[in-house]
């Protein structure tokens, strides 16, 4: 059979590649015509590794093959696809080679018939190992990920304060053990942040479509859901840590750690390159969680500004003007009609799709009265104004409707703008009952008292003491942090609420004023 050519190693000479690195054929298998068939011989390369280190032989691919094909399809489409007439293992098998994805060698010869067996044996590359497996992966693997990492800002607290500890003992041992783990941790949270931010970019570029409505909202929820609340809690505790703990990071200690994680006869060289990258991951620690524009802040408020746009969008998709629109359907007819090979069809094709309505005829009142004796057919055609081009049969024609009675609604809505009111002022009222407590002694929140204390936690922001005027400027609020960084749980309607042990103050901000 005639085969399409697959020569991507034959490009012309490009400047560039002299200077930085340039082609690289390892994944030319993914794009070939023959995509198919060489991802089933990679992926059965691949699973073999698990089980073998010394490859595999031609007739153990094409067996291994035979049971991939049995598992995915019909056992008459699988012998069909592997049929050495329509199926060119050996070619296959040989272009992978050239391509640096497999490894070929000949096993040595011992005996006569060996020399008369193919005696070829494949293995996969490891660049074209690790190049499968990231490709083959679930798109939704960085998510699963990131979902066993819902504490990772509570673990790096305190992953920290004990690698302070051993720090200040001396305990470089216990230190490096501390610190690989917060190694394992940041690296975690890199990825899964990363994985979000890909997913921001890719649904907010373009235009809004349902796909996208969707990436969005799963990425806002598994944020909210995993991250939301623990980097607003531990962020300021870790940026605290990190910020008392830098001075004392000087080099001797960090090569005493690195050197507490590693054999006592490790090479100069092995400890440098350690001690290059756990620096590297404390510096990356500083810029996530230290100062008001660390990259957990910067990656909270890019959450925050997506609840705009997602409404925005989801507006835009639902809103047809109370009406249902033909607009897709019309625009696929008229690309058909546009495509058709001559008139006659576009006639018959037009009428198939528009015959099922009866013709309708709008009557215009006449300029002229003797108009009014012109037969329609013989009439001068009349002009179709924009608004009832707009607006179709729901022009001003026949009885004008009556016009709709929000009474009811509007009496309705003055009630509940009033309960909530009422509601409001008696969560301020309880609230203000509680001021001066620490929040681990308080009782049950209400839907409301919940909802004014995040209003006041939402103003007041700042370090270890926060304090801040209402926007409506009628409360004045004071947060100040516990001295031993306790925890607080609140219980509401809806579920727990965790935050710091705060010392809650609340008093009415005329009250403070009359008082200075």
């Amino acid at each position: 059979m005639t085969e399409p050519a697959e020569l991507f190693e034959t490009t012309g000479v490009d400047a560039w590649a002299a200077w930085v690195p340039g082609q690289d054929l390892v994944p030319a298998y993914l794009v070939s015509p023959f995509a198919a068939q060489y991802r089933a011989v990679v992926e059965v390369m691949l699973d073999a590794q698990d089980t073998s280190l010394t490859g595999l032989s031609y007739d153990e691919v094409a067996a291994a093959l035979r049971v991939w094909l049995g598992e995915r399809v019909d056992a008459v489409v699988a012998d069909r696809l592997t049929d050495p007439d329509g199926f060119a293992l050996e070619a296959r098998l040989e272009r992978l080679v050239r391509w640096g994805v497999l490894t070929r060698w000949q096993e040595p010869a011992r005996t006569g018939e060996d020399f008369l067996r193919r005696r070829d044996r494949y293995q996969l590359t490891p660049i074209a190992a690790r190049l499968h497996s990231f490709w083959s992966s679930e798109l939704g693997a960085e998510e699963d990920a990131a979902a066993d990492l819902t504490l990772a800002p509570r673990a790096i607290r305190d992953r920290l304060s004990a690698f302070a500890e051993a720090i200040a003992d001396r305990n470089y041992p216990a230190a490096a053990s501390e610190f690989q783990q917060i190694i394992t941790l940041h690296h975690g949270m890199a990825v899964a942040a990363r994985s979000w931010q890909r997913s921001l970019a890719h649904a907010l570029s373009g235009g809004p479509d349902p796909d996208k409505q969707d990436v969005l909202w799963r990425t806002l929820q598994s944020y909210i859901g995993m991250w939301g609340e623990q980097v607003d809690i531990h962020t300021p505790a870790v940026a605290d840590l990190i910020a008392e703990l830098g001075p004392q990071l000087t080099t001797p200690v960090w090569q005493a750690c690195v050197r507490g994680a590693l054999a006592e006869d490790a090479a100069d060289e092995l400890v440098q390159r350690q001690l290059q990258r756990w620096v590297h991951t404390w510096n990356a620690l500083r810029e996530w969680f230290a100062g008001a524009d660390g990259q957990a802040r910067r990656l909270r408020k890019q959450l925050r500004d997506l609840v705009a746009p997602w409404a925005r969008n989801m507006h835009i998709l639902m809103d047809t003007g109370g009406a249902l629109s033909r607009r897709g359907e019309l625009l696929t007819l008229a690309q058909a009609i546009e495509q058709a090979p001559d008139d006659r069809t576009a006639v018959r094709m037009w009428d198939t799709a528009t015959g099922v309505f009866a013709a309708r005829h709008f009557l215009i009142a006449a300029e002229a009265s003797e108009d009014n004796a012109s037969a329609w057919a013989d009439a001068a055609p009349a002009p179709i104004t924009a608004r009832f081009r707009e607006h179709g049969h729901r022009a001003a024609v026949g009885k004008r409707p009556a016009a709709i009675d929000n009474a009811a609604g509007r009496s309705a809505a003055r009630q509940a703008r009033a309960a909530a009111l009422a509601a409001q002022r008696q969560a301020e009222a309880t609230l203000s009952a509680r001021s001066g407590t620490s929040m681990v002694d308080w009782e049950p929140l209400s839907e409301q008292e919940f909802g004014f204390l995040r209003d006041l936690l939402s103003v007041a922001r700042g370090g270890a003491a926060r304090s801040a005027v209402t926007e409506d400027g009628r409360w004045q609020v004071n947060f100040t942090s516990p001295d031993d960084e306790s925890m607080a749980t609140l219980y509401t309607p809806d579920g727990r609420f965790i935050t710091r042990n705060w010392h809650f103050e609340l008093a009415s901000a005329d009250s403070r004023r009359a008082d200075r």
